[in-house]
């Protein structure tokens, strides 16, 4: 197919595919025509690229000089007709008009700008719920703290309960030997069969050791055992009494290092003890 054969109209065709307004029998008669001959396909980029340059290329039209005079005359009321106004000089576009040109090439800019401003506001909202993610992670890290603070307080407030409303020993401790020092007090509650330890410096053991507590009383022969316990962070520590007689008051309480496994009958290595009572 030579270009004597194409449609009268295929430059029409070509201009109108470029800008987008093209009826459904447009559309079906270009692509008859670029089908039978693909070496089109070239031309009608050119046209395409031709045409969103066509703008910026024309000459602006300059109104005749009597334009504002036959204006006047017109909107005058008058008995006799008014002189119709000669239409302004249009500048052909492939049988298009020009104001198609433009308006094709301001709707381009427009759905350009709509899209710079779509993605902004995709950004915006992107960094929006990232900041939102964080502060919620940061409340429940704050919640989760202020429960552990209040599980503290309880814990202490439980203590001081039992400290006011409970008979009660307390002993001040003092370190030896390779702990000299560690120091703490240590609270017996007779009504509550229990000894509170707060202690300093008493660092953690073995899996295969545990400390153990001891009371000199005056009704038993030897050391009696007072149950055991293994450090925690320097929090105070708890653990109940085995026996009744050791919330009595007793001359000195002690403090060992001793196997898991060893027995309750005698302790070992000597680690704290009792400072004597003021005199």
């Amino acid at each position: 197919m030579t270009r004597s054969d194409f449609p009268e109209k295929w430059h029409d065709l070509f201009a109108g595919y470029a800008l987008g307004n093209l009826t459904p029998a447009e559309q079906a008669e270009l692509a008859q025509l670029l089908q039978a001959t693909p070496d089109l396909q070239q031309t009608l980029r050119e046209y395409e690229a031709a045409l969103a340059q066509l703008p910026q290329a024309l000459d602006p039209q300059a109104p005749a000089s009597d334009l504002e005079e036959r204006i006047l005359r017109a909107v005058q009321p008058s008995p006799v007709s008014p002189t119709p106004v000669p239409a302004l000089a249009a500048v052909p576009l492939f049988s298009r008009p020009y104001w198609w040109a433009l308006g094709g090439a301001i709707t381009a800019g427009i759905w350009l700008l709509l899209g710079v401003d779509n993605l902004r506001l995709r950004q915006a909202v992107t960094a929006q719920t990232q900041a939102l993610k964080r502060a919620q992670q940061d409340l429940t890290l704050a919640n989760d703290t202020i429960q552990d603070l209040q599980q503290q307080q309880d814990q202490a407030e439980t203590v001081l309960t039992s400290l006011r409303n409970s008979q009660k020993a307390v002993y001040a401790l003092e370190g030896t030997g390779d702990l000299a020092t560690a120091a703490g007090s240590v609270v017996t509650l007779a009504g509550e069969s229990k000894a509170i330890l707060v202690a300093h410096n008493l660092p953690p053991l073995p899996a295969d050791q545990v400390y153990r507590f001891w009371a000199d009383v005056e009704t038993a022969e030897a050391l009696m055992y007072c149950g055991e316990f293994t450090p925690q962070d320097n929090e105070p520590i708890q653990w109940s009494l085995p026996s009744v007689a050791c919330t009595a008051p007793a001359a000195q309480v002690l403090i060992t290092i001793d196997p898991v496994t060893a027995s309750t009958e005698s302790g070992g290595e000597l680690v704290m003890h009792s400072l004597p009572a003021p005199g």
